[in-house]
């Protein structure tokens, strides 16, 4: 297969379960893979900010970040989709009948949480994202907003997701990224059209890439592009969707998989 670009979900596929990855490692997969004229592309729950100071060592890099409402390169700035005032509101009053959940509002540089939040959530949210601040109502903030962070008890997933479906429709998405977690993103602002995007940009087609993720929010990718593999420890569903299956996150899978069957 002629392959011309590489994407790749972050937690849970390029990353190990303490949020690293073998630098060394990926610096010289990454340096034989421009040799090859072979992008390499982020794609990602994690803002485009935050991403772009992860890989501060490749400034050619392409990433997408916000789980698609984001695309980033140094060169070409960012380009961001954001929901509208209106829209924003609408989605935290369809949240607010289950106190059960904590919340956080993803702008382009900073992610908004309750000061009373649970602390261990603020805790978590502080390592994820690049900039936090803390505030009384979050129906105050005027960021624009480019998704929205939500985690549950991870027995209600499923079914929160069943309800808030119908409840957003035509307002926003809800992106399952695990039992526990889940992303409200725009309609169609998914990591597919972010994909889809930039293959037009660069003059890739679907067929010249190579998509790597563990998650439902991956599925986009999966069905965009032809070539897609499911990390071992994803779930089955996910796996059911992709051409190939890989190692684990914790065992270099991605890296694994381009090396033996791109690099070698």
């Amino acid at each position: 297969m002629t392959i011309k670009l590489i994407a790749t979900d972050m937690d849970g596929t390029f990353l190990n379960d303490h949020g690293d990855y073998d630098q060394e490692r990926f610096a010289n997969d990454y340096a034989a893979l421009q040799q090859r004229g072979i992008q390499f592309v982020i794609a990602s729950g994690h803002q485009a900010a935050e991403l772009a100071t992860t890989f501060s060592a490749y400034p050619e890099m392409w990433l997408i970040g916000g789980n698609g409402a984001e695309l980033w390169q140094r060169e070409a700035g960012l380009k961001a989709a954001t929901f509208s005032p209106q829209a924003t509101q609408q989605v935290l009053a369809a949240l607010a009948p289950y106190p059960e959940l904590q919340v956080a509002l993803c702008g382009t540089q900073t992610v908004h949480v309750l000061a009373h939040a649970n602390p261990q959530f603020v805790a978590n949210m502080r390592d994820y994202y690049y900039q936090l601040e803390t505030c009384a109502d979050l129906t105050t903030v005027t960021d624009p907003v480019v998704k929205f962070d939500v985690i549950c008890p991870a027995a209600m997933t499923e079914q929160l997701v069943y309800e808030l479906t119908p409840k957003l429709a035509g307002i926003a998405v809800p992106a399952s990224g695990g039992q526990g977690s889940m992303d409200l993103i725009q309609p169609g602002m998914h990591k597919g059209r972010a994909l889809k995007q930039l293959g037009e940009q660069l003059g890739i087609l679907p067929d010249e890439m190579l998509v790597f993720g563990d998650g439902t929010n991956d599925l986009e990718m999966f069905h965009y592009a032809t070539h897609a593999v499911a990390m071992q420890n994803a779930p089955e569903n996910v796996q059911a969707n992709a051409t190939a299956v890989t190692g684990t996150n914790v065992d270099d899978g991605v890296l694994d998989y381009i090396e033996q069957h791109i690099l070698s």
